[in-house]
């Protein structure tokens, strides 16, 4: 992705690192404390939703005086980017994020901007999300899901990545920098003095979807479609149980 090319002017890149720094970052702290005691309310996920949305007025004003873009163009780029990390079952994330805040906005969707979203969810409005023991569902007719966990979620770890600089900013807009969950990437030694350590984290693995562990993960719930989530598992590709089991039990029988 290469929206635009050239070096921004550190005035406008500013506006960016500022908000992003002193206003989503310490939303997104808030935010994440309230997701994983599941106390979120619907004004917290409307609150969160305006904040990650309007970070993209400001990266959609910051390419527009390098080059012309239209924020509808701009966004499919970024979901094209980025729709990989998370629940693969929702690969628009940041449209969608963008027409629910639009929905909360406006009395009416500006429709014109969101055809695919409608003939994919059917009419978006403020009724979208909806509340229920302190998480926040998206349903529509043929869709439920943990909004703040599958959308929400994902798109506020992509913007923690740490941006200080002009540079930074020209490389995030551009694609070339994001914060990550992390799924997928392990840094094991590959060595016995970490085989339990790989035994504990593949017993026990993070739902790449929507962030919840085992019994807590609520994806099979979830309705995507003609698809059904389920829990997806972040587990190592190298492990295989019988030779961590064998260096496991190697460890054990040195260190008598």
């Amino acid at each position: 992705m290469n929206i635009y090319n050239g070096k921004s002017e550190e005035k406008y890149a500013g506006y960016l690192l500022s908000y992003i720094n002193d206003v989503l970052i310490p939303s997104s702290e808030e935010f994440f404390g309230l997701l994983d005691e599941n106390k979120l309310a619907l004004h917290h996920a409307f609150s969160f939703n305006a904040i990650l949305a309007h970070a993209i007025d400001y990266m959609v004003f910051i390419s527009n005086k390098m080059t012309s873009v239209k924020r509808k163009d701009f966004i499919n780029q970024f979901d094209e980017q980025y729709y990989v990390d998370g629940c693969v079952h929702i690969n628009n994330k940041f449209r969608l994020l963008d027409a629910i805040n639009n929905s909360f906005k406006h009395v009416e969707l500006l429709q014109k901007r969101y055809p695919d979203l409608i003939e994919e969810y059917g009419d978006l409005t403020f009724h979208s999300l909806k509340a229920h023991d302190g998480k926040v569902f998206f349903e529509a007719s043929s869709y439920k899901f943990d909004y703040c966990r599958v959308v929400m979620r994902p798109i506020a770890v992509i913007f923690n990545c740490g941006l200080k600089t002009t540079n930074d900013v020209d490389d995030f807009i551009n694609g070339r920098i994001c914060g990550s969950t992390g799924y997928g990437h392990f840094t094991y030694d590959y060595e016995p003095h970490d085989s339990i350590d790989r035994m504990i984290d593949a017993c026990n693995p993070e739902c790449m979807d929507c962030g919840e562990y085992g019994d807590n993960c609520d994806c099979p719930n979830f309705i995507y479609g003609e698809n059904h989530g389920e829990f997806n598992a972040n587990i190592d590709p190298r492990f295989d149980f019988e030779d961590v089991m064998s260096q496991i039990s190697g460890t054990r029988e040195w260190s008598k």
